[in-house]
């Protein structure tokens, strides 16, 4: 087969190459997501954020606080996390309680205020929050556990959407890395997946750019 040949044959497959890291990197930018988890650790009861948001379009209801530094009240579907404050509150739909009977004040918490109570249908963030970057706090019940709260069972427990958005809140008992029982992020099993197939395709690229070298005649 000839040099001219072989690029005939291969150009058509390089575009599908690179298409699985364009749609999951396309995926990824559709919608953030916040997460909420609540799990133990070393004796202690953790409730931890990760993941991100988009504000622009969401409805601000009012300014609301938590009255503590995080908090977990079950009935109220409430979370807080980070140091108590007072900043805007965005309207948002979903469930007005949780399953478990947990009502209390965290022993400490850290990092940026944040505040889900689904009973009033408010989220509420620092101000200072630049959308689509990290969310980053947790609260802290020490000497606690998840039984004693009344958290049974794992996985998901509450979904919110944020009015105005596309943007999704969400609440899982279990860390954030266990499978299922937390829906942790997505894992970088498809995305090293593509980033594979993407470097194969430049390798290939090169490949055919590369003039082939016919071996001397004995």
């Amino acid at each position: 087969m000839t040099f001219e040949t072989l690029a005939q044959h291969c150009k058509p497959f390089i575009p599908l190459l690179a298409a699985p890291a364009a749609l999951l990197l396309s995926q990824g930018q559709a919608k953030a997501v916040l997460t909420y988890n609540i799990f133990e650790s070393a004796g202690n009861v953790v409730l931890q954020t990760s993941g991100s948001l988009n504000l622009t379009g969401a409805t601000i209801e009012r300014n609301n606080r938590c009255g503590a530094d995080g908090a977990i009240i079950a009935s109220w579907a409430l979370l807080c996390t980070g140091p108590n404050g007072t900043y805007p509150a965005y309207t948002i739909t979903g469930p007005s309680s949780l399953a478990g009977s947990a009502a209390a004040a965290a022993s400490r918490a850290s990092g940026i205020t944040t505040q889900l109570q689904g009973n009033n249908s408010l989220f509420s963030i620092d101000n200072a929050y630049v959308s689509n970057t990290p969310i980053i706090s947790s609260a802290i019940f020490d000497s606690s556990t998840l039984a004693g709260f009344g958290f049974t069972t794992t996985g998901l427990i509450g979904t919110w959407t944020l009015v105005g958005t596309s943007e999704t809140i969400r609440v899982m008992i279990g860390s954030p890395e266990t499978r299922d029982g937390a829906a942790a992020a997505p894992g970088p099993l498809p995305l090293l997946g593509a980033g594979a197939a993407f470097g194969w395709s430049r390798r290939l690229r090169k490949r055919i750019a590369t003039p082939l070298i016919t071996q001397p005649q004995a």
